[in-house]
C-alpha cells in the first residue's frame, strides 16, 4: 500500500483538526503538517515531500489561492472554503483538481480524493537532491540547496554555489529544465535564483543576501504570488 502524504493549509484549528479527523479513517494517508499561512506551506513544499494539499481561501489576510500562482510546481490540490466565490477562479488558474465547500461530509471527501489522485496520471519518481554538470571535460557534482543563482553567460552559464563561481558548459534555457521547479524559478531572461536563498525584494529587484538579481518585466506577474508569501518590506520605487 502507498501512503500519500499530505498537507493542510489552513489558519482555523478547528477545521483543519475536522479535516484531520475525516483523513484518519483512510489507513494511505498520512498528515505531514498544518501551515497557517502560505509562507510557511512553502517551507514545507521547499523540505519534504507531499502528494497532497488542501488549501484554505482565506489565510489570516492572505489569498489562498496565491499559493497556485508561485510558479512552484504542487502536488494535487484540493480547495477548502467556506464561500463559493473564488470556485471559478481557482478553476481557470488550473491547479485545483477540487473545489470542497465547508462544512463537507465524509462522502463529498471521498469524491474530492478520487479527483485529486487522478489529476496527475504519472508514475512516481524518486526525486534527486544534486545534479552533475560539465565543466570543460569534467562532470562537476551540485546540491540543489548549495546553488544560489544561476547566470546566463552566452551558450554557457555561471552556476554561483558554496561563496564560488562554476562555469558550467549547458546554457540557461537548458539547465532551468533540469532544475527541480519547486527550488528554482527564472526571475529574468538571463537569471534563474533558489527559492529559498531569498531574503528581500522590491518591484524591479531580488537579494540573495548582499547580491542583487534584478527583475526581468516580463517576469514580474509570474513572481507576485510568490513574492507576496515574504514577510518583507518591500522598496518603494524611486
Amino acid at each position: 500500500m502507498v501512503v500519500k502524504q499530505y498537507l493542510i493549509i489552513d489558519d482555523s484549528e478547528p477545521d483543519a483538526f475536522y479535516l484531520k479527523g475525516l483523513l484518519s479513517r483512510f489507513t494511505f494517508f498520512n498528515l505531514v503538517g498544518i501551515a497557517p499561512t502560505i509562507e510557511s506551506a512553502v517551507q514545507f513544499l521547499s523540505s519534504q515531500s507531499i502528494d497532497l494539499i488542501f488549501l484554505d481561501i482565506s489565510l489570516d489576510g492572505q489569498l489562498g489561492l496565491s499559493l497556485l500562482k508561485t510558479g512552484m510546481t504542487l502536488p494535487p490540490v484540493i480547495i477548502t472554503s467556506a464561500y463559493p466565490d473564488y470556485a471559478l477562479e481557482s478553476y481557470e488558474i488550473g491547479k485545483a483538481a477540487d473545489y470542497l465547500l465547508k462544512p463537507f461530509t465524509l462522502e463529498r471527501l471521498q469524491i474530492s480524493l478520487t479527483r485529486a489522485l487522478q489529476w496527475q496520471n504519472q508514475p512516481t519518481v524518486i526525486e534527486k537532491n544534486e545534479i552533475f554538470l560539465k565543466m570543460g571535460r569534467k562532470a562537476q557534482r551540485f546540491v540543489f540547496q548549495s546553488i544560489d543563482y544561476i547566470e546566463a553567460f552566452g551558450i554557457y552559464s555561471k552556476v554561483y554555489a558554496d561563496n564560488q563561481m562554476y562555469l558550467v558548459n549547458e546554457g540557461l534555457a537548458l539547465l532551468i529544465d533540469q532544475l527541480p521547479a519547486r527550488l528554482f524559478i527564472r526571475v529574468h531572461k538571463s537569471y534563474v535564483i533558489n527559492i529559498n536563498k531569498i531574503t528581500s525584494y522590491d518591484r524591479h529587484t531580488i537579494w540573495l543576501g548582499q547580491t542583487k538579481i534584478p527583475i526581468g518585466r516580463s517576469f514580474r506577474p509570474s513572481l507576485e504570488g510568490l513574492l507576496s508569501v515574504f514577510d518583507t518590506n518591500s522598496n518603494e520605487e524611486p
